[in-house]
């Protein structure tokens, strides 16, 4: 079995700006695993503003261990092999592919899992400013669910601008830790008046032991703070839900064990994602079936999408074709 392994740098169509940065493209790890005619994809986005670490650092990993990638190799054991992250996402989605391949089946079909369905998806707006976040609404007429970046001195006129351009959208929003506690408090009623059904990750970790004191009608989702497994037993008391994003778990395999103890836990679960193409969101549509909030709209952002693309229509984004993955 031979292993090839891609960096592709890609423009997004405007910029992706949110509380912590302003991004102009992202990085995308493409890899590829050849046994005979059979041919597994995966893709890993090292987003270099949400991981704080360079994406070259996931090339590093890959090649580490290129060597170690045989053709008996199983993605459980890869969980040995490398931590948490895009590199493992994008080598995990490569062999379940390669092994639907070989035994032409899909993916679903080895997992024993229902086969997956069109999920609504939401779509990002970006902390931009005036003029781009009108553009942004006014593009987003085609997408009934609208994730709204907050965070900012500027958060009453974004929901006002929002509610005036899109009164018909279902909406959340994503604070990327942008608030205090207090601020929370001071927010929460204002976001009931304006009907957000979500808020992502509303303070910074340092902050959320406060939340347990937070009084709401509005769910909670950990992003930023939640990353593994063993980190669903600390926010479980703190949270309503996480976001599980492919790249920050390391991948399907364990996107599903997460999934599994989120729902003992009787916590919502969030699909989310990074800047990156349709392969990537081909393999979150799997998870994204359990999910109550799905937030795959990222290859929308990109200029280039890969190709054959997912399809999607009025909100719904439907599984992939196996020329795509799995």
């Amino acid at each position: 079995m031979r292993i090839e392994i891609k960096r592709k740098d890609v423009e997004l169509i405007s910029p992706y700006t949110y509380s912590r940065s302003r991004d102009l493209k992202c990085t995308l790890v493409h890899v590829e695993l050849r046994d005979g005619e059979a041919v597994g994809r995966g893709e890993g986005a090292p987003f270099e503003s949400f991981f704080e670490a360079p994406a070259s650092e996931t090339l590093e990993q890959l090649h580490a261990v290129a060597g170690e990638v045989h053709d008996r190799l199983t993605p459980e054991e890869l969980l040995t092999l490398l931590p948490p992250g895009p590199a493992r996402n994008a080598l995990d989605a490569a062999l379940w592919d390669l092994e639907a391949k070989r035994r032409k089946k899909r993916v679903w079909q080895l997992l024993d899992l229902p086969e997956p369905r069109p999920v609504r998806i939401m779509y990002t707006i970006s902390m931009a400013e005036h003029d781009q976040l009108v553009r942004e609404l006014e593009d987003a007429r085609r997408h009934p669910i609208l994730k709204l970046k907050l965070g900012s001195k500027d958060d009453l006129a974004r929901l006002e601008l929002t509610r005036g351009i899109r009164p018909d959208a279902e909406l959340v929003v994503d604070v990327n830790s942008g608030w205090d506690i207090e601020t929370l408090r001071a927010m929460l009623p204002v976001l009931e008046r304006y009907g957000v059904k979500m808020i992502e990750q509303p303070v910074a970790p340092r902050y959320e032991a406060g939340l347990r004191e937070v009084e709401r009608s509005i769910p909670l989702i950990a992003d930023e703070s939640f990353g593994s497994l063993r980190d669903l037993g600390r926010l479980a008391d703190l949270y309503d839900g996480v976001n599980i994003k492919l790249d920050k778990c390391g991948g399907l395999t364990t996107a599903l064990k997460i999934i599994e103890e989120a729902r003992r836990r009787k916590l919502y679960i969030m699909l989310g994602c990074l800047p990156a193409s349709s392969l990537s969101s081909a393999v979150g549509m799997l998870a994204a079936q359990f999910a109550k909030f799905v937030d795959l709209d990222n290859q929308f952002w990109l200029k280039e999408d890969i190709q054959p693309a997912l399809a999607y229509d009025n909100g719904w984004l439907h599984p992939a074709s196996p020329e795509l993955w799995g």
